[in-house]
């Protein structure tokens, strides 16, 4: 609206937080052939992760929850959180896979503050969008133009943004009661808990009870799952400074050379070089 005082238009200023160094993979999945129904095993990152279904039938989890998606959704995983594809039937399973550094907050903190949903369900025209976004993405890429790659993340991004604070997406299937106690106690707990019979003892069910409530909603067992959960803080430790020692021991680690083998296994990499790579970034 112009200045009544001057006629002059107002002037807008757009100052931003420095983005020291902008990171990111991704990889598209395109291919018609059609894939037999898996559970893709449960894994964390340090990234943030964007996964969108181009097309197939397909379900992903997050933590606790399990989303249903059509095609053009997406789910997004903060770092160190738990999260696997699952294909619910035989089916083509076309997809997108983007992996940020979230470490610069102004960019990330919607998606990163975001706890009521993982599921983005962008509206018709936004996916109709987005659906021209990856296919220049995808062509950048193949010419090698950063510039381009660059600048369409950000819409990309943007897009999601906007669909992500119209509300988030029930979870498509709820959790046993009994289930929920036992998550919500084990996240809450898991550098404590000495062994599995922890849980058969609190919650008066069997070993084989517990193996199938997690096979059955969460598709992986209460071991790996609660070994993920100490991974994942260990890796936020070592990020804060600690030794790989105090790394272990307050993720509820109770062997020090088991630790380190499970992490080298699970992350390609020592905790020490781990922290060292933190370190000199």
């Amino acid at each position: 609206m112009a200045n009544q005082s001057t006629g002059q238009s107002p002037l807008f200023k757009c100052n931003l937080p420095a983005v020291s160094e902008w990171n990111s993979e991704y990889y598209f999945s395109n291919s018609a052939k059609e894939q037999a129904a898996r559970v893709f095993p449960p894994h964390i990152h340090d990234q943030l992760e964007i996964y969108v279904l181009l097309d197939g039938d397909a379900s992903f989890m997050v933590e606790n929850e399990i989303y249903r998606l059509q095609a053009g959704d997406a789910v997004f995983s903060r770092p160190n959180e738990i999260h696997n594809c699952i294909l619910n039937t035989p089916s083509k399973h076309k997809h997108l896979c983007i992996w940020f550094d979230s470490s610069c907050s102004f960019l990330f903190s919607d998606f990163l503050a975001n706890k009521t949903s993982n599921h983005i369900a962008p509206d018709t025209p936004s996916k109709e969008r987005l659906l021209v976004l990856y296919q220049q993405l995808l062509t950048a890429s193949e010419q090698n133009d950063k510039q381009a790659q660059f600048y369409l993340q950000l819409e990309i991004l943007d897009i999601f943004r906007k669909n992500l604070t119209k509300g988030g997406v029930a979870p498509a299937r709820d959790l046993p009661t009994q289930l929920k106690d036992i998550l919500r106690d084990l996240n809450a707990n898991f550098a404590q808990i000495q062994s599995l019979q922890y849980f058969t003892d609190k919650y008066f069910i069997s070993q084989s009870t517990l193996n199938r409530l997690f096979k059955r909603y969460l598709h992986t067992t209460p071991y790996l799952y609660l070994e993920s959960k100490r991974l994942a803080h260990s890796r936020v430790l070592l990020k804060q400074g600690k030794s790989v020692l105090q790394a272990c021991m307050d993720s509820g680690f109770p062997d020090y050379s088991n630790y380190i083998r499970l992490f080298k296994k699970r992350f390609s990499v020592t905790p020490k070089k781990y922290r060292d790579n933190l370190t000199r970034s």
